[in-house]
């Protein structure tokens, strides 16, 4: 096998996904509500009346009881960037052996936890043991219902509706919401907690935990849309905010010009980035989002009755240009590197 055939570490890479699996993929449906892309982690389909059925997927992988917690939380937020709520959630574990039924227990525990938060009921809880997984990991598929679409009938050709069709216009504002590499320092503190007590004080470590309200739930997303905003959001995912800004750049079909200074972090953050050498600007922060926008003004009065700290970190263009502006310095934006938190667990 030649050196370019080999997968990199973390999710397929936007060339690998085009060149191997998008020609594989003939099978159309008038009435499919998103086209599969490398980025596309939503599916949908539309109803003869008008409405639509909508689920993402999302799987996460640790050894912690909360890994499944943040399952949750990235598929209902993956639902929450598309306009939709997520109402049900169905679970499936895979536990590498020797794994004990308490850590089943607790793993469920963290799950409940996390549909009690944002108040989604768990549908389905299966998995099983495999002597073909190190870690234990857990896929979640999060459910919702998508309204006020125009019915199959209603559409033709290149014009058809898709709910993930929110094309920008130039010049819009680029908002981020939460904090970069916030769930990836999370996740790290829960699986290597005695590590981190050899360089950090209990309080400061008790400190990070509680940084778990600072995640932005779906219903504080869903805030803007309530309120009849244009805009398109993108969680930011597997990459971090630089892989989710490649990302909606694309989808989007824009360019940009960021403020890198602008973009928010924890002490804390930069604190554990640092004791293991990460790059939290590359490293997964689901419960974090990007929201592009003609109306920054009023989507940020909405984020901010929500308890929610949005900033700017700057503007949209016509041209594909992707500029990150540090001071005097400027760079453009490399293609999505591979996620810092999966780099640190393969290194274990």
């Amino acid at each position: 096998m030649s050196e370019k055939e080999i997968m990199r570490i973390g999710r397929i890479t936007q060339t690998a996904w085009s060149r191997s699996v998008r020609r594989q993929l003939h099978t159309g449906n008038d009435n499919m509500l998103f086209a599969p892309s490398p980025w596309e982690t939503c599916s949908g389909f539309q109803t003869e009346t008008g409405g639509g059925f909508v689920w993402a997927d999302a799987h996460t992988v640790g050894d912690d009881v909360r890994t499944g917690y943040y399952a949750v939380y990235h598929a209902a937020g993956e639902l929450a960037a598309r306009n939709v709520r997520a109402r049900g959630a169905a679970v499936y574990v895979m536990f590498p052996q020797g794994s004990r039924e308490e850590q089943l227990a607790e793993l469920a525990a963290g799950v409940e936890c996390a549909c009690r938060e944002l108040k989604i009921q768990v549908t389905s809880f299966q998995g099983g043991v495999s002597g073909a997984v190190v870690h234990t990991v857990v896929s979640v598929s999060a459910a919702g219902v998508l309204h006020d679409l125009k019915p199959p009938q209603e559409k033709s050709g290149k014009n058809r509706e898709k709910a993930s069709a929110v094309k920008a216009p130039v010049h819009r504002e680029i908002i981020m919401c939460g904090y970069a590499g916030l769930e990836g320092t999370l996740r790290i503190l829960d699986e290597a907690q005695p590590e981190l007590e050899t360089r950090f004080v209990s309080a400061f470590l008790e400190q990070t935990k509680k940084l778990t309200g600072e995640l932005i739930r779906p219903d504080q997303i869903l805030r803007v849309y309530e309120c009849g905003k244009n805009t398109a959001v993108r969680q930011i995912g597997s990459g971090g905010i630089l892989s989710a800004l490649w990302e909606l750049s694309d989808t989007e079909d824009i360019g940009f010009e960021i403020n890198m200074p602008q973009i928010a972090l924890k002490q804390e953050t930069v604190e554990i980035c640092e004791f293991y050498r990460l790059n939290p600007y590359l490293m997964t922060s689901a419960g974090s989002y990007l929201i592009l926008t003609d109306e920054a003004e009023e989507v940020i009065r909405v984020l901010e009755e929500t308890g929610a700290r949005p900033v700017r970190l700057g503007m949209a263009s016509d041209q594909k240009a992707r500029m990150i502006r540090n001071g005097e310095e400027i760079r453009y934006l490399d293609r999505p590197a591979p996620d810092e938190l999966e780099i640190w667990r393969s290194k274990r």
